[in-house]
């Protein structure tokens, strides 16, 4: 009898201590997706900390006008060092900015005017990562949808918080000399709305979002716990009825 007793023990121990941390992981994507997040389902036990992993790659175009006896082509240097602005369907989760960086060189086709002048667009691209951590109360038994925006499409927006505002975070050089100006294009990827900073949204890029609930299980019921010793202690009764058969055959 001890032994059952034991062996049951150690089953219920296992149990619970294989119980006492759990996680449940969901995805999400500004492209196509944006399904949202399923809320914590409190049946399942104690929701004790809230993750999410936002990934970023966002691209704008910007617009180059030059002198029209310049080359076809003229090659541009660019640096962003600007924020993504996260953003949600609860209010209470705030807007944490994300840092956006990026640096390359662009060779610009340059299409002839009658003005006398020439112009050509180009691409650049910021990409940022974060890891925030929000209240776990926020999310039990609530659907959450995030969202976010690429500030660099907002000249002139306070950005760090100075109350003044800043100027474009992209920074261009190499630039053919002779008046030459850049001004950036929006098109398809920006839409305003009417509300550059409630309701604008940028299109074009990628965010990728990864939630993360980390929580303690629900401790079984007496009755279950009850269940699960007799299931061990029967267990291990037919564990010893094998051993005395074959200790008599």
């Amino acid at each position: 009898m001890k032994g059952r007793f034991w062996l049951a023990a150690l089953g219920a121990a296992c149990i619970a201590n294989g119980a006492s941390a759990a996680t449940i992981i969901q995805f999400d994507s500004e492209q196509g997706a944006s399904r949202g997040f399923d809320g914590f389902d409190s049946s399942k036990g104690t929701l004790n900390k809230v993750t999410l992993q936002v990934a970023i790659n966002k691209s704008r175009v910007w617009l180059l006008s030059v002198p029209s006896n310049s080359p076809t082509t003229s090659s541009v240097d660019w640096a962003i060092d600007g924020v993504w602005r996260f953003g949600s369907n609860n209010a209470a989760l705030g807007n944490p900015l994300v840092a956006l960086t990026g640096a390359g060189t662009s060779v610009v086709a340059l299409n002839q005017l009658s003005d006398g002048r020439a112009f050509g667009y180009f691409a650049v691209t910021a990409k940022g990562s974060a890891t925030l951590n929000f209240d776990p109360m926020q999310f039990v038994g609530r659907y959450s949808r995030f969202n976010g925006f690429d500030l660099g499409f907002l000249p002139n927006l306070d950005r760090t918080g100075d109350g003044q505002p800043d100027p474009s975070d992209t920074t261009i050089t190499g630039l053919p000399a002779g008046g030459d100006t850049f001004q950036l294009d929006g098109g398809a990827c920006f839409v305003n709305n009417g509300n550059p900073v409630a309701q604008a949204e940028d299109l074009c890029g990628s965010a990728n979002y990864t939630l993360t609930y980390d929580y303690t299980p629900a401790v079984p019921e007496p009755a279950t716990w009850t269940m699960m010793i007799a299931g061990f202690a029967a267990t291990g009764a037919a564990l010893r009825g094998r051993r005395r058969q074959a200790a008599n055959a």
